[in-house]
């Protein structure tokens, strides 16, 4: 698949420009709170335009889709900077934690984007951008003995992606039980 967010986008013009903020605006909106299975003529309608207006800009729903989870990766990458500006990776490495599964609770879209498989090479370069971020948080919470040795970037993702899965639908909603599984998580990997 290739995605739209594969290539340095032309020059739009500024109406095209405008009607492609808002259709992502509205993507965001409309995935967060109905998941990915939401339509794109539900999209269109968010945002205010026609479903042919949807197609120009992403020419599948898999475009709009990779177009979300790149924001969505770009997201944690600035999450996981800000937490390298914290003198103690542990409870850097905690709070991201929380802000993911805030994240989890109140935006559908959030796991369900990230754990698409795309080969779109903008998202792939996200991806890796973040999970080197990650590693980094990770290895200066090991190196100050907060840390499990063992453990990686990929285990917070398996994490993360296995209680999803196994919620029902009313308690991916659930703040607290996100909260619950934060901390659960945090506690599995303290050195």
């Amino acid at each position: 698949m290739t995605a739209a967010t594969d290539v340095e986008p032309r020059a739009l013009r500024a109406d095209a420009a405008r009607n492609r903020e808002r259709i992502l605006v509205a993507a965001r909106r409309v995935f967060s709170e109905r998941g990915l299975e939401a339509s794109v003529a539900e999209v269109a309608r968010e945002a205010g335009v026609g479903k042919a207006t949807v197609f120009r800009s992403y020419p599948t729903k898999d475009h709009l889709i990779a177009a979300i989870a790149y924001d969505r990766v770009r997201w944690v990458e600035d999450l996981i900077t800000e937490a390298l500006k914290q003198p103690d990776a542990w409870a850097a490495f905690k709070d991201l934690l929380a802000d993911l599964a805030h994240r989890h609770a109140t935006d559908l879209t959030h796991l369900e984007a990230l754990a698409r498989h795309s080969d779109a090479p903008l998202l792939t370069e996200a991806r890796n951008a973040a999970t080197a971020a990650l590693r980094k948080l990770m290895d200066r919470a090991k190196k100050q003995g907060a840390m499990r040795a063992d453990a990686a970037p990929e285990d917070i993702r398996t994490l993360f992606q296995g209680v999803t899965y196994a919620m029902t639908e009313e308690e991916r909603r659930d703040l607290d039980a996100w909260a619950r599984w934060a901390d659960l998580f945090s506690n599995a990997l303290r050195a």
